[in-house]
């Protein structure tokens, strides 16, 4: 992994029965894969977004 902080993307999660949508900032990259790395909270360390069935999409935030 070779990018850790302020990557700018947004991992977004679609809503589940009992677990409403979310995002949630990327924390870094797996280098080998390119797959987005977020931080799971239960856990205490970095999961790839591809590991949650509620997954999306990433995305840059646009500004206006």
């Amino acid at each position: 992994m070779r990018y850790f902080n302020g990557t700018g993307w947004l991992a977004i999660f679609t809503g589940t029965e009992t677990v409403i949508g979310r995002t949630v900032h990327v924390d870094a990259w797996d280098e080998g894969t390119g797959v987005a790395l977020v931080v799971d909270p239960q856990r205490g360390t970095r999961r790839p977004v591809t590991d949650y069935r509620t997954f999306l999409i990433s995305s840059r935030p646009t500004r206006w």
